[in-house]
């Protein structure tokens, strides 16, 4: 009967060396393909103030501007020049209890924009072009109407942006806003 037990106690303890050891080289391979490829740094684009040693002011391919002091309107601006623009695809995210998004408007009349999503917080667009269209530095791509809620600071920020172009898909960089 000790034999027995002996037996178990060995199995068990083989069984949860291998358990760990495979935690430990998965875990090894998450961490080296997380840091080591670009994946990572586009974590860290997507990030609000990763890296504030760096004190010089970048502007990225999107970008908000306050079109007035004090107001609610905001302009979607492009820093970099695109060419042949099919459609452009972002989320904006915001804190619900202190904005709301009263609308996503383009003064452009060739220009259709969808809202794909609508989760609190969350708002994914496509703005699709009538025909292809070269986009240059500081275009007004849209505007975004909010409602404050409450009077205190937040952010408001870009992901997943990305423009197509004859059938390719470009990711682009992007920047939150203090609001």
């Amino acid at each position: 009967m000790s034999d027995i037990f002996n037996e178990y106690k060995k199995q068990k303890s083989r069984r949860n060396i291998v358990i760990i050891s495979l935690s430990l080289v998965f875990a090894l391979s998450i961490n080296a393909f997380l840091f080591d490829t670009n994946v990572w740094k586009k974590i860290q684009t997507s990030v609000r103030n990763y890296d504030d040693t760096s004190k010089e002011e970048v502007k990225k391919d999107l970008y908000f501007e306050s079109t007035w002091s004090w107001t609610d309107i905001l302009e979607l601006k492009a820093w970099t020049s695109f060419s042949k623009a099919d459609s452009l695809n972002l989320s904006i995210l915001l804190n619900p209890e202190v904005l709301k998004l009263a609308d996503f408007t383009s003064d452009d009349k060739d220009v259709q924009i969808t809202k794909i999503a609508n989760d609190p917080g969350v708002f994914n667009f496509t703005i699709k072009f009538k025909d292809p269209q070269d986009i240059k530095s500081w275009d007004v791509l849209a505007k975004l109407l909010l409602n404050r809620l409450k009077q205190e600071n937040t952010s408001i920020n870009l992901a997943q942006t990305m423009f197509i172009s004859e059938g390719k898909t470009y990711e682009l960089t992007n920047e939150s806003m203090d609001y």
